[in-house]
């Protein structure tokens, strides 16, 4: 299951609308920080069917006393279907005074309101397979190891391929809605009734509707990784102190390759005119409840979040019905084509390496110190969509534009599909970035007592752009225009810098007796050339990495990422507990527990580029072992945790930010052995059903409009038998 319900509360999620110029409030008029109104609300029937298969064999052959070969191969297989059901009730317009945080009412007449089901129907299936070869040499002085690897793994997105469209929409506008008794998590009453008449309307009946629109999002992507390494060590003293040498190099390349199609298809009936409201002349064709779309069996299922049954339509019946009345549908070929180079791209990435690292012993091997170098070498090359206005313009020989009597250039094609084959470019976007680093680091660890181990550490790591961000696309401007907001340069920053962070860490472990012991440690990691997004000025370094003319493109402004400037500082701290109560009566032996948590802090991120991290988590749990079987329980808590900044608009007072809410898991193991080698198991995930919640809040926000989403996943219950042979 996936089921979930969505609030959109004016002045918080959403901006209000800006009044008139004879200064009549707007459609959806403001409020202030402390009186946010809901407008939209959402809820899904989702659910999910997964089929996952793996096989994988390893085989090790022992060349000599000191050296063996190893071989393995893995392969599996996913497949599962998607079905996502949604209703949504919108509030297009509502008067001043006609809402407060427990109620909206909204106004009638032409463009009131309207209520929309969507369905969506997808399947994925993918394949990877991954053969791996390693040799080993372990000799008394010398030890070695290499290896190479393979890993291919494709996803197909399909839908009409299977007979079914991707996602089809009915709406019914012209509608009055009103909400009332608004809780966390819903309104308690929904009204809707007809804009126009003021008849009731009945938003869970498939002929309140018209049909709207269809499409399909078939996608096939490819994934590769190739790797290649080796290395070498040697044992020795040095004046008598134990030590060893180890260096090594290897090789990882990456691969990934994206193209897809996703056409819509708007249904305009026997008439040829798409109408969203049935109780018009020109929209009886287009209604819903004439066509035989109904989905007879996921109707009747009992609705969720408290309402009752929806009829939903199929999105087989749906194609069906789109493939025996062709003429009812039309398809925008020119946003079709646009669509499908959008969704091409192809990205390399290749890791060069070397490293050297040390490890001496010192105080009678009391003191352990471990330290290195890795040096590395970054290629990436990306290939995505190009959008250039000027490729539709007639050009002379000497490449100058052809100018028309308004002083504009003349241009190659009118406006519609063969204009948007000119100027969208299938991966005309070339994007290539190198980079090298040096990552040093030191480890020490001391034995103060026999069970009371001091450690600390200190490391630099490095965070690499998605391979998204070379291959996205690139949207120039039209260079005969002066540049503004809507005419600038777009474009995934493959310019932009991998972050890099400075680690410092120690930690002090107790082990106790028998089994068991108890650790607890201090970080801090100082981050450089963090990831956030901006309008930046073009420079000519920027543009070079797009073999972009500073001359023509220079003066534009460019919608981008960037790295901060500015340092972002995490500091935290961990603890881990874990003990075997071996000191209970013997009717009591084989209880084991343990715990563990984690706070962290960022300093210095005002841009918000380190969102979704968890300032506070942890996980704690008792299992019993004996010989016959073994139970366990787990619990995993999650905090509260920001999530992003909401963009400034209408009515949003500043510092208004995605949260996601605290929630604990709640997990129940056990297996039970009949023989020696086979047993029976279960694993009962999220025994207490916890749910998934979000929220967008600011100072000012009442508590319970702070509520945005909830997501219900449900609990999964896992049972089978296994065997060891």
């Amino acid at each position: 299951m996936q089921d979930l319900a969505q609030m959109n509360w004016r002045g918080v999620s959403a901006v209000t609308s800006a009044p008139a110029a004879n200064g009549t409030p707007g459609n959806l008029p403001d409020t202030p920080p402390d009186k946010p109104y809901l407008s939209d609300f959402t809820i899904r029937d989702g659910t999910k069917v997964t089929v996952r298969s793996s096989v994988g064999t390893t085989i090790d052959y022992k060349i000599s006393r000191n050296d063996r070969v190893s071989f393995s191969f893995q392969y599996a297989l996913f497949d599962a279907e998607f079905n996502n059901r949604s209703l949504v009730w919108a509030i297009s317009r509502v008067l001043p005074g006609n809402y407060d945080t427990f109620n909206t009412i909204g106004s009638g007449g032409t463009g009131s309101g309207e209520i929309r089901i969507s369905t969506g129907s997808r399947s994925k299936r993918g394949t990877t397979y991954m053969p791996t070869l390693r040799y080993y040499h372990d000799g008394p002085i010398w030890k070695a190891e290499a290896g190479a690897g393979l890993s291919h793994a494709t996803n197909h997105y399909t839908d009409i391929a299977r007979g079914y469209f991707n996602a089809t929409q009915i709406r019914r506008s012209n509608v009055q809605i009103a909400f009332r008794d608004i809780f966390f998590l819903r309104p308690r009453v929904i009204e809707v009734t007809d804009g126009v008449t003021g008849a009731p309307v009945d938003p869970f009946r498939l002929d309140s509707y018209n049909i709207n629109t269809a499409n399909s999002d078939a996608r096939e992507t490819s994934d590769m990784q190739r790797s290649a390494f080796t290395n070498l060590r040697r044992d020795f003293t040095i004046a008598k102190l134990p030590a060893s040498l180890k260096g090594g190099l290897d090789i990882r390349q990456s691969m990934r390759d994206i193209r897809g199609e996703n056409p819509t298809y708007t249904h305009v009936g026997s008439d040829n005119v798409n109408t969203a409201t049935s109780t018009l002349a020109n929209g009886l064709d287009d209604n819903a409840g004439r066509a035989p779309i109904l989905d007879e069996i996921f109707s009747q299922r009992m609705g969720v979040f408290g309402f009752p049954a929806v009829q939903y339509q199929s999105n087989f019946k749906m194609w069906e019905y789109a493939q025996n009345n062709p003429t009812y549908w039309t398809i925008n070929r020119d946003t079709e084509h646009a669509r499908r180079v959008e969704l091409s791209k192809h990205a390399e990435e290749v890791i060069s390496s070397a490293y050297i690292r040390g490890d001496l012993q010192l105080i009678e091997r009391r003191l352990k110190l471990v330290g290195g170098l890795r040096a590395e070498q970054t290629n990436v090359q990306g290939e995505g969509r190009l959008i250039d206005p000027t490729l539709n313009f007639q050009r002379r020989p000497d490449g100058s534009f052809i100018l028309g009597a308004n002083g504009r250039p003349l241009t190659i094609a009118p406006a519609g599909v063969e204009t948007t084959k000119l100027t969208n470019i299938d991966r005309g976007l070339q994007a290539n970035k190198e980079y090298f680093r040096w990552f040093p680091s030191i480890n020490a660890s001391f034995n103060i007592r026999d069970n009371l181990i001091a450690r600390a550490g200190y490391y630099h790591s490095v965070g690499r752009p998605d391979l998204g961000q070379y291959a996205g696309s690139l949207t120039l401007p039209d260079t005969e225009l002066l540049p503004s907001t809507t005419n600038r340069i777009v474009v995934n920053n493959a310019g932009i810098k991998a972050w890099s962070a400075r680690s410092y860490k120690a930690t002090l472990e107790y082990y106790f007796e028998r089994v068991g012991l108890f650790s607890v440690g201090v970080f801090r990691r100082d981050f450089t050339n963090m990831f956030a997004t901006s309008v930046l000025t073009a420079t000519p370094e920027f543009l070079s990495v797009f073999s972009l003319d500073p001359d023509e493109y220079g003066r534009y402004d460019v919608s981008t990422q960037y790295n901060l400037q500015n340092q972002v500082r995490m500091t935290g701290f961990d603890f881990n507990y874990k003990q075997a109560l071996t000191f209970l009566p013997s009717w009591a032996r084989g209880v084991q527990i343990f715990a563990n948590g984690s706070a962290q802090r960022a300093i210095g991120d005002e841009t918000n580029a380190l969102q979704n991290y968890i300032p506070r988590s942890g996980s704690w749990g008792i299992s019993l072992s004996r010989p016959k079987y073994n139970l366990r329980a787990n619990w995993n808590y999650r905090g509260k945790h920001r999530r992003g900044l909401v963009a400034a608009g209408r009515s949003i007072e500043p510092n208004t930010y995605n949260w996601g809410t605290k929630r604990l898991y709640i997990d129940l193991l056990g297996e039970y052995y009949f023989y020696k080698r086979i047993a029976v198991f279960a694993n009962l995930r999220n025994v207490g059903d916890a749910t998934e919640d979000f929220e967008i809040y600011n100072p000012s926000t009442p508590e319970h409009a702070q509520f945005r989403q909830r997501e219900d996943f449900g609990s999964l219950w896992t049972f089978g038998i296994k065997g060891t042979f």
